[in-house]
This record gives structure tokens, C-alpha cells and sequence, in this order.
């Protein structure tokens, strides 16, 4: 769906009959004859606006960059969220409901949920509220998901990045590795540096020396400079 200009009466976001055509795949005079034929469904002020003489001439010129049939039409019609979806329901094509969830996810939505923080919940009495719900429902809970998602991301890395050793840490324990290997040889010893590392290991319980709590990096270094071989890898 491009991008929606626009409109609004009394604050809420509207739609142009022509606008509405266009979106769900249809013709005004579609549009003109669902009303018609439902008109008893109908709400003025609840699912649509209608605009006439002057209230028509106000909106024009307060709207000048309408540019579709609407500014010739001597009565113009401006649908609401709900009259969105009454229409969805006339028309009841896949075509018309999908539309319609995206009208409510990038037209409509802003003002829904202003619309909500303001105005106390109410448990939906009719079809068209619970059909309503359901769609807006729908759309909130999966952008609940995907914030999950990218919230669980987030946190993947920070576990990765900021709590095990950094860069620089690693290096630094590396070369502490090769300094007391090279100092453990000029004193007799054979010390070899799998040993070190494995002994790294164990004494901080981790699979793998990178895998040393950040926190830890002084302790490690300690007793890496303070490391001797057992007798036994002595002799091995």
C-alpha cells in the first residue's frame, strides 16, 4: 500500500470514498452502493462524515492536496476506522480484510492509540467492535513479538560482548600465557601452554579460557602468573 495521504476531521484520522475504492480494489460506486444497500449500519459521526456547502468548501480548502474525485462530488463522504470496516465486511473479499489490517496498522493506528490511552477500556459489545478488536489485537500482538525478538537479540549480545573476556583481555592473558611459559623454561621446567590453558579451564569452570567472566580477567591473570606444572606434567 503507498504511503496514505493524510486526512482528518475533528482530529481522527478519515478516508476519502475515492481514497477507500482505491485501497480496497474497488470503485466508488461500489463503495456508494454497500452503503446504501447496509445504510442502517451506518452511524453519522460513528463511521462517517458527511460533508456539505460550507463544511464541504472548509474541508476543501483545508485540504487542497486532494486531487481525486472526492473535490467534484457535491456531497463528500468521509469514512472512519469503523467505517472502514463495515465496508470491509460488505465487500467481504481476502483482498478487503487484508487491506483493511493494514489501513489499521499504518493509517488508522496513531489515533487508535491515543484514542485508547485516553478513553477507559470498554468490553466490545457488537460484531463489528469484536471484529475490530480482534484485527487491532492482532496487530499488537505481533509487534509484541517481534520487539520480544529483537529485545532477545539485544540481550544475546550483551551476554556475549560485555560480560566474557574482551579482545584486548584475551590478548592480555595470551601473552601472560607465553611470558610465564618462557619464565617456567629458564628455571628448569617444560611447562607446555595446553596445560595452562587447561588449567585455566578448570579452575573457573568454563569450556574455554574466552569464556572467563570479564569481571574475573584480574584473578585469571593472577594465577596464570603464579602458575606451576604438576610433578607429572613435568616428567611428561
Amino acid at each position: 500500500m503507498n504511503k496514505l495521504r493524510v486526512i482528518e476531521k475533528d482530529n481522527d484520522r478519515v478516508l476519502t470514498t475515492a481514497q477507500l475504492a482505491e485501497i480496497y480494489g474497488t470503485d466508488t460506486k461500489t463503495i456508494s452502493y454497500n452503503f446504501n444497500y447496509n445504510k442502517s449500519r451506518f452511524t453519522d459521526g460513528k463511521h462517517y462524515f458527511v460533508l456539505t456547502g460550507e463544511n464541504r468548501k472548509d474541508f476543501l480548502l483545508n485540504n487542497r492536496e486532494i486531487h481525486d474525485s472526492s473535490k467534484h462530488a457535491k456531497v463528500i463522504y468521509l469514512w472512519t476506522a469503523k467505517g472502514a470496516l463495515l465496508h470491509a465486511k460488505s465487500l467481504g473479499t481476502d483482498e478487503a480484510w487484508e487491506k483493511y489490517e493494514m489501513l489499521v496498522d499504518d493509517y488508522f493506528q496513531k489515533v487508535e492509540q491515543l484514542q485508547r490511552a485516553q478513553i477507559p477500556t470498554k468490553i466490545p459489545s457488537t460484531i463489528e467492535d469484536i471484529l475490530e478488536l480482534a484485527v487491532v489485537n492482532m496487530k499488537d500482538l505481533r509487534k509484541e513479538i517481534q520487539e520480544t525478538r529483537e529485545e532477545n537479540k539485544k540481550l544475546s549480545l550483551i551476554v556475549n560482548n560485555s560480560i566474557f573476556l574482551d579482545d584486548h583481555q584475551k590478548a592480555e592473558i595470551q601473552e601472560a600465557v607465553k611470558r610465564r611459559v618462557g619464565y617456567l623454561m629458564k628455571k628448569g621446567y617444560e611447562p607446555h601452554f595446553q596445560s595452562i590453558y587447561s588449567a585455566l579451564k578448570v579452575f573457573f569452570t568454563v569450556p574455554k579460557y574466552d569464556k572467563i567472566l570479564r569481571k574475573d580477567f584480574d584473578e585469571a591473570m593472577d594465577f596464570v602468573n603464579g602458575w606451576y606444572p604438576k610433578k607429572s606434567e613435568e616428567n611428561a
